[in-house]
């Protein structure tokens, strides 16, 4: 009995020996019931893995493991290659990145993303070096960004983005600045206007008439000139450009708008048969369909058309045959 136990015995020692010369221990690698791979020390693996997802450089903010592999020990041909390096590089592939990156918001809205935080600092300080930011309401800021996919701009493109927003903005300023200031000016014209005392100097068909500008007459009735061929058909009264012109009398305008020679021009129906021409303006106030009275400014002095300097050109016709302003008016 006992010379049959040592016989299995060294048999058994026989055939080990015989296994480990051919076969080798290692670990198998699933991954949700897929075969992996084999390694030779899981604890190897575990640790690399381990420091992969440990690893939060640059603009990883942190990682987070999805699903764990799943080992099981077996012996493999010795002459068989582990797969370590693959085995990792598929373990990585589960990993949910999150990423940190730094995104530049003009008034409320997302411009462009940079990398870090100091790109986006240096950025903001270079829209803002020769520009009052709150005065052209520039409100541009800095917030920190979370996602799962990677992507910036290099410094150029987010810089070239920003400096078109801040060109626009300045533009946009401007054109606000001056039409406040043409606001401005039209609201000062309007309340001198205003507390103008209406003068009338004269009638035509029943219709009481008033200056509608001060100044030194230039050109009379029917006068000829060097630029002037025919006889002249109206009034020229110099004085300041921008200087406010105001209706002879009530009426409706009836043009307002460029006219050949006339430069700038207002036509005005005062009814009876009674017309009045506003000439060589700078600016046109009035509009077509306007009710007007002796106070409203409809134009501003100017040299428009065929003209040799600020001056306003003024018609008066009945039934459409000019009739000499002076007899009138001045």
């Amino acid at each position: 009995m006992a010379k049959a136990l040592e016989i299995t015995l060294v048999g058994a020692m026989i055939i080990g020996a015989v296994v480990l010369v051919k076969y080798k221990p290692a670990y198998e690698v699933m991954l949700s019931g897929e075969k992996l791979g084999y390694v030779e020390e899981k604890e190897n693996l575990e640790l690399e893995f381990n420091d992969y997802v440990e690893n939060v450089t640059g603009n990883v903010a942190f990682r987070e493991k999805t699903v764990l592999p799943e080992y099981e020990l077996k012996l493999i041909n010795r002459n068989k290659q582990t797969q370590e390096e693959e085995i990792l590089l598929a373990l990585e592939t589960t990993v949910n990145t999150t990423y940190r990156t730094y995104a530049v918001v003009v008034n409320g809205q997302k411009q462009a993303s940079v990398a870090t935080e100091e790109e986006a600092k240096n950025m903001i300080d270079g829209i803002k070096s020769d520009i009052d930011a709150n005065m052209i309401g520039l409100n541009i800021g800095i917030i920190e960004e979370y996602s799962n996919d990677l992507k910036v701009q290099s410094t150029e493109e987010a810089s070239g983005i920003l400096n078109t927003i801040k060109v626009a903005k300045i533009v946009e300023y401007n054109n606000e600045q001056e039409t406040k200031r043409k606001a401005e000016e039209e609201e000062a014209k309007k309340k001198v206007i205003a507390t103008k005392t209406v003068e009338h100097v004269g009638t035509i068909a029943g219709i009481n008439l008033a200056r509608p500008i001060k100044g030194v007459i230039t050109s009379r009735y029917g006068s000829r000139s060097s630029i002037r061929s025919s006889a002249h058909t109206g009034l020229d009264i110099a004085t300041g450009t921008g200087t406010p012109i105001t209706p002879i009398a009530p009426g409706n305008v009836t043009f307002a708008g460029r006219k050949g020679s006339y430069g700038n021009l207002v036509i005005i129906n005062h009814g009876n048969g009674i017309e009045s021409y506003y000439a060589h303006c700078s600016e046109i106030y009035a509009t077509v369909g306007q009710k007007v009275d002796s106070k409203t400014v409809i134009s501003a002095v100017g040299s428009t058309g065929n003209s040799t300097g600020p001056h306003l050109h003024l018609e008066i016709r009945q039934n459409g045959t000019p009739l000499n302003p002076e007899n009138y008016l001045y």
